[in-house]
């Protein structure tokens, strides 16, 4: 076991179950949908409790502050009538009276409104002392005698101030210059009211956190049953298909999106379970052709060495026999004739054994421009005596080839032949070239050179193209079938394809597409 730093390389590679379970608990759907749900509804719920609390903490405060009106009016008319029945000195023992009787009460004061100095009041030291500034303060603020909230020595309180008029009975003792004759302030303690409210908001805040964890729990419980058992269910049938076993279903018995899902992958599984065997019907068949193929390319091959030997002695024979002959012999028609089959009989073996036994292509860098030129000159009297015009526009900047030069060439006099043969009565047969650029890793990649040879002759019918590259088709009483095989095979050794357009009356396209670089 190595070492490396402070780790020991075997520790580094192992994974922690409990970090593989977090890591799939969080990047589930389940998951994901409960702690979405669960952070709006607990947004909801905190807004929704946030303002219950202060509705009821506001609630309180007015009551408190219209307490605090009714008393200091109700205290108001008892100062009255004491101070019209000459008892002042009973005041301060009415003062304290309340304040002592009352849990709430904590504070009753008279003050004069242009000095702001203490008269009367529940604390007998008080008396003589300027009141509190905010008093002052808010006396002058408040235009109608309505309760607010003031702080004092660091406790909060609903206060109320109460104008104590002078009135007619009262000019007797205080004269008529006066307006006022002083203020009555009174002061309600809140203490009890923020107990209520703290109470509240523990009480609201384990209601919300006991409602946040049903409605979490009960989420969990709906999604794992509604959502996230479905899923699994999905997950199973598709590792299923993972593995092999197409005729795996998923049930179809909700009516849900589900269900739809459901009923939509059980349909692409029975196309594709269709499709499977068709595959394997034709792959079968394919392979039977295959070893069939092999079979006779082995006997093509034999019975195609065992002709060509003799062919050639035939050959050799008649033209002795025909050079003994004057140029006038009657004979050397039908010797000429001999030979003629002969040279048939002979390509029929070549094209035969070239498809049986093909030759590994010998790349080179080469010019394909010339290769052509060269294919064209051996198709030109063939083409004159058919009267077809051979008509060739050729790109000079195509770049190199890698490509075995005698395949090639023989793809483009089996493609020209082919052409001139289809125009018996004479017609055009157009060859292009020229070079594209398409997806690919390297610029060489990229390029790749595109050739065209386009004739005006019958044309094919769409049965006729589907089959035109297989081995053995043709529809000419002299061919062999093998000449379009050879040529596309060859054409994709060299990691290209070929393709064919047609239509009946006006001709046929083979397009030939040919890589710059043969890919390694």
């Amino acid at each position: 076991m190595r070492k490396t730093g402070l780790f020991q390389e075997s520790d580094m590679l192992v994974i922690c179950p409990a970090c593989m379970l977090y890591s799939n608990m969080i990047n589930s759907l389940k998951f994901k949908i409960t702690i979405t749900a669960f952070l709006i509804i607990s947004i909801i719920m905190t807004i929704s409790t946030l303002r219950d609390i202060k509705k009821s903490e506001r609630q309180l405060l007015e009551v408190q502050m219209e307490k605090a009106v009714l008393l200091s009016e109700r205290i108001a008319h008892g100062v009255m009538v004491l101070m019209l029945n000459n008892r002042w000195q009973d005041l301060q023992s009415f003062m304290e009276s309340l304040t002592r009787d009352s849990k709430e009460l904590k504070g009753i004061r008279i003050f004069r409104p242009e000095s702001g100095v203490i008269v009367a009041s529940s604390s007998p030291k008080e008396i003589g002392a300027k009141t509190y500034g905010s008093d002052i303060e808010m006396f002058q603020k408040q235009k109608t005698e309505n309760a607010f909230l003031s702080e004092k020595n660091g406790r909060k309180y609903a206060s109320n101030f109460t104008t104590i008029r002078n009135q007619p009975v009262c000019y007797r003792c205080h004269g008529s210059e006066k307006e006022i004759l002083g203020i009555l302030g009174v002061d309600i303690s809140l203490s009890d009211v923020y107990k209520s409210v703290e109470e509240f908001k523990r009480e609201h805040v384990q209601d919300t956190l006991i409602g946040f964890l049903l409605i979490g729990g009960g989420f969990l419980l709906v999604v794992g049953l509604l959502i996230d058992r479905p899923i699994r269910r999905m997950i199973r049938i598709i590792r299923r298909i993972e593995d092999g076993d197409l005729s795996a279903r998923m049930e179809e018995g909700k009516k849900d999106e589900f269900g739809l899902v459901a009923k939509s992958f059980n349909s692409m599984l029975e196309s594709l379970e269709s499709a499977k065997k068709e595959i394997e019907v034709c792959h079968s068949e394919q392979m039977q052709r295959a070893a069939k193929l092999a079979t006779l390319g082995e006997i093509v091959s034999g019975i195609a060495h065992e002709i060509k030997n003799p062919l050639t002695g035939i050959s050799c024979a008649v033209q002795v026999i025909q050079s003994e002959m004057s140029e006038d012999d009657g004979r050397r028609e039908v010797t000429a004739e001999i030979l003629n089959h002969i040279k048939r009989l002979d390509r029929t073996v070549k094209d035969l054994l070239n498809y049986a036994k093909p030759k590994p292509p010998h790349f080179l860098p080469l010019k394909i421009n010339d290769i052509l030129d060269k294919a064209v000159f051996f198709v030109y009297p063939e083409a004159k005596k058919h009267n077809v015009v051979i008509d060739a526009e050729i790109d000079g900047e195509i770049p190199d080839v890698m490509m075995d030069s005698d395949q090639m060439q023989q793809v483009f006099l089996n493609l020209m032949i082919n052409a001139v043969q289809a125009m018996p009565d004479g017609g055009t047969l157009k060859i292009t070239t020229s070079k594209s650029v398409k997806d690919g890793k390297t610029a060489e990649e990229r390029t790749e050179v595109i050739m065209r040879f386009e004739d005006t002759g019958k044309g094919m019918e769409s049965d006729c193209m589907e089959s035109i590259f297989e081995p053995f088709f043709t529809k000419k009483s002299k061919g062999t079938g093998l000449g379009l095989a050879i040529s596309r095979r060859i054409v994709q050794e060299h990691g290209g394809d070929i393709t064919v357009e047609s239509e009946v009356g006006k001709g046929s396209v083979f397009t030939l597409y040919l890589p710059v670089m043969k890919a390694s």
